[in-house]
């Protein structure tokens, strides 16, 4: 790639796969992080097409996130880590899933992260020889098998077989079968609350099954005490048979009930073999029999309900890293691109809005609107036919060459070529720093920010009635910030968007920062001509950051050209003109229209 190219420059595909998903998206500095409303990326090395596509599929996920889930419930679910993990692990497979049916595009991105995090070893899938804690078993389980089944990631198909073997000798047979009628309704999660309900009933689930398991360790003790030394007769013998009575059919009953218990998400009984069921109570073991080799069976059953309490008191050390962070933190420890380093693509907030002010401008924008639109239109109507071209033949005689022929020459004919019309995005920057507040001069009350916003709105009134011409209006800084307030975006009228215009002005110049945002506005039009005019006092922030961007939107064809607001801007951009009022706007504009609107 082109480094001086931005076609395919890291913030400028972002910030269109943003607006893709309709999503703040922003690119700068070290770290990649959501902030529930917005995602951001730092500048990387798109020269490495593997990092490319985590930072995309990180994008995928992150905005799926910012449209689908309810952050409000999801914060209120993380009561403890356990719960947390599993509501988390669940929210990702809806909202993944979710934005598949409108980006069918997203099912790719992601699994490109899910294939490489396989082949670089970055899941960290744990193993029985490892002794991991229950809760990391459960956890791995839950990720792989619901992607794979739910999302079709095939690459984690070992993965989901190997955590489903690992999850089988962890926990009970009747703990994993009420898990899995459990997990058959993630497919028909629609909002995040439905995703903390079903965590809540997994873990209701682990605690009943805790709560059998140490009643069954109990039984089993009591079962097996040994009875009076030498096998002499006590009195006492038939008490202590009828009572072993009792609680052989106490224990029977309780099999019996634990074979009832598995269910699915509808509240229905889970079918299981009942030849299972009954070798089970041969050995004496019921459903903990594949579970333990060890000789005694209440220790079996003591051993699964130590495992299922200490896996409802996990702590956010005993669970595995989210998927998603660990990309995040991959992400900020890549190199960045050494000429994206200072690179700060701004969000697009919106603007307040006041119709009054908005009006005001729009109407005094009206009366010179309509003169700029009827110079242009006459520039442009007028260049749209080349100079005639006389031809030896055609159906239109130009009688003024007739007198050629009595010297032989038979190019009496005349040929007119249509040329194309306009076909040109033009975005305007209004320049709203602190700096613009200063007035036009010392006998008028109107400021260098109000002459920018007039003659910008009246430049884009004259625009839009231009066949073939595509308007924007963005105002820049955003308060005191880098980011910027999109006014009119491309494709919008003017006046309905009236009462959005103003000419606040607070903070400094980033005039850099938001050049990039025009950049990619622009780049997402379909016209063939894109123009970035800048309406400034000429003092930007980062002098050198501002070149260095200007220099880059040349080499990609975007053409730039500075308005200066009472002021010379030549330092700063190639072609340029500067007005001291808006009816300047008109003469000067007519000087550069033709560079400016017209093909060459």
């Amino acid at each position: 790639m082109n480094n001086q190219n931005l076609n395919n420059a890291f913030p400028i595909v972002a910030a269109a796969l943003g607006n893709k998903f309709g999503v703040k998206v922003s690119v700068g500095g070290d770290d990649a992080y959501t902030t529930g409303d917005r995602i951001h990326l730092p500048a990387l090395d798109t020269e490495d097409n593997n990092i490319k596509d985590i930072a995309w599929g990180y994008l995928a996920h992150e905005a799926a996130h910012v449209r689908f889930t309810d952050f409000g419930e999801f914060r209120n679910a993380a009561t403890n880590p356990l719960r947390k993990n599993i509501v988390n692990i669940l929210e990702d497979i809806r909202i993944e899933k979710s934005m598949q049916d409108p980006y069918p595009g997203t099912k790719r991105t992601t699994e490109k992260v899910v294939e490489y995090l396989v082949k670089t070893g970055g899941f960290g899938f744990v193993t029985k020889d490892q002794d991991p804690h229950p809760a990391k078993v459960l956890s791995q389980f839950m990720l792989f098998r619901l992607r794979h089944d739910i999302l079709g990631q095939k690459a984690l198909a070992s993965f989901a077989d190997s955590a489903e073997s690992l999850l089988e000798e962890t926990f009970p047979t009747g703990a994993v079968t009420r898990l899995f009628g459990l997990l058959s309704d993630v497919p028909h999660l629609n909002e995040t609350r439905d995703c903390v309900r079903l965590a809540d009933q997994i873990l209701r689930m682990i605690q009943e099954e805790q709560e059998k398991a140490e009643e069954q360790a109990m039984q089993q003790q009591s079962q097996q005490s040994p009875s009076s030394a030498g096998g002499q007769s006590d009195p006492s013998d038939d008490a202590t048979d009828d009572q072993s009575d009792d609680l052989s059919s106490d224990t029977d009953d309780s099999q019996q009930n634990q074979q009832s218990q598995p269910y699915n998400a509808n509240g229905q009984s889970d079918t299981s073999d009942p030849a299972d069921d009954n070798s089970d109570q041969q050995s004496g073991q019921g459903a903990t029999s594949s579970h333990s080799g060890a000789d005694d069976p209440s220790q079996d059953a003591e051993q699964l309900a130590q495992i299922l309490s200490s896996l409802l008191s996990a702590s956010q050390d005993d669970l595995p890293d989210d998927l998603f962070e660990a990309v995040q933190e991959l992400l900020g420890n890549q190199p960045r691109n050494s000429y994206d380093s200072d690179t700060h693509l701004p969000l697009a907030m919106e603007s307040a809005r006041n119709p009054s002010i908005g009006n005001a401008i729009l109407n005094r924008a009206l009366s010179e609107s309509g003169k700029i639109r009827a110079s242009l239109q006459g520039l442009i109507q007028s260049s749209r036919y080349e100079r005639p071209i006389n031809k030896r033949s055609g159906n239109r005689i130009d009688g003024r060459k007739l007198v050629r022929l009595s010297q032989g020459d038979s190019r009496v004919f005349e040929r007119r070529t249509h040329k194309q019309a306009p076909n040109t995005a033009l975005h305007l920057l209004v320049d709203a720093s602190g700096s613009m507040n200063r007035c036009i001069s010392l006998n008028s009350s109107i400021t260098l920010a109000d002459l920018a916003m007039d003659s910008a709105v009246a430049l884009a009134l004259a625009l839009e009635g231009i066949s073939g011409v595509n308007p924007a209006i963005t105002r820049f800084p955003h308060e005191d910030t880098d980011n910027v307030t999109p006014l009119l975006k491309h494709g919008q009228k003017v006046r309905p968007n009236a009462a959005v215009f103003s000419a606040i002005t607070n903070g400094g110049t980033p005039l850099h920062t938001a050049i990039w945002y025009a950049a990619a506005s622009v780049m997402a039009t379909k016209e063939d001509r894109k123009v970035i005019m800048v309406l400034t006092d000429g003092e930007p922030d980062d002098f050198d950051a501002t070149k260095s961007v200007i220099r880059r939107c040349q080499a990609t064809g975007i053409e730039l050209v500075g308005v200066g607001i009472c002021i010379d801007i030549r330092h700063l951009f190639d072609h340029s003109i500067c007005i001291n009022n808006v009816s300047d706007l008109r003469s000067e504009l007519f000087r550069i229209s033709k560079d400016l609107l017209l093909a060459a």
